[in-house]
């Protein structure tokens, strides 16, 4: 990394962070205006709207980290975005080398801390979900499909190893990872629609499930740096609870 300029690192993260920030209070303030704009009513009975903030989302949960890695003069790194190599894939094309059996261990290695974690965050998790579900008198709400919460996965963690790559860089992968995770937080803090939901009893499980799965990505990554995993992790948690969910609402519903 020697001859990085360190100010890009932080000039694109902290470009990253003040544009959620900026959306986020635009976007509420929009909505939840007095005698709205004309174009803002007329934009939130769009058919297409749910289609359109995916496609958004998109761009920046993913296609900004990536931009920043192809065009940010190394501004982003991609080892400590997670991008591990495939190289084990040669070990069935007829030219094993030392470094595709080594990569093999690797990922299996990587696999396992996943279940693992993900297999005790689920158990956490379902078992808040419970607790959530007795207070709010009724189970919270979940009717997003497995390709729903695979996309959800994505794009949230692309943008937390985004946001832990520049403190990583400069403060080394234990302590960058904990400051990246402060950064999540200070962005979760500051969004007003996250805040809401933490009001709601229908909402604030998966707000709450969604800041865990940030804390068990964190440590993911301090044992794998394999992004590619912790979306595997992220996703199967997140589908685990939401079949609970389904359960115990149709539990719930029989008479």
């Amino acid at each position: 990394m020697t001859g990085v300029n360190t100010a890009d690192r932080w000039l694109w993260l902290g470009g990253s962070f003040l544009l959620a920030v900026t959306t986020t209070q635009i976007a509420w303030w929009l909505e939840h205006k007095q005698n709205r704009p004309g174009w803002v009513s007329s934009m939130s009975n769009w058919t297409h709207l749910a289609d359109f903030t995916h496609l958004l989302r998109f761009l920046y949960f993913v296609c900004f980290p990536f931009v920043a890695l192809i065009w940010g003069r190394d501004a982003v790194i991609g080892g400590l975005l997670g991008l591990q190599p495939i190289r084990f894939l040669t070990l069935f094309s007829g030219d094993p080398t030392n470094d595709a059996a080594a990569n093999w261990v690797d990922w299996v290695r990587d696999l396992g801390w996943a279940a693992l974690l993900a297999t005790a965050a689920w158990i956490v998790l379902m078992l808040g979900w419970r607790v959530a579900s007795k207070a709010a008198g009724r189970g919270p709400s979940q009717s997003h499909s497995a390709w729903a919460l695979l996309r959800e996965a994505l794009f949230h963690e692309v943008h937390w190893s985004y946001f832990r790559n520049a403190p990583i860089a400069v403060l080394g992968t234990y302590w960058g990872s904990w400051a990246g995770l402060g950064l999540i937080a200070l962005e979760a803090a500051l969004n007003p629609y996250w805040r809401n939901s933490l009001l709601s009893p229908d909402r604030a499980a998966a707000a709450i499930g969604r800041a865990g799965l940030a804390v068990v990505s964190a440590v993911l990554f301090l044992q794998t740096q394999n992004l590619f995993v912790a979306i595997l992790a992220h996703w199967a948690v997140s589908w685990g609870l939401s079949l609970v969910a389904r359960g115990d609402t149709a539990r719930g519903a029989e008479p």
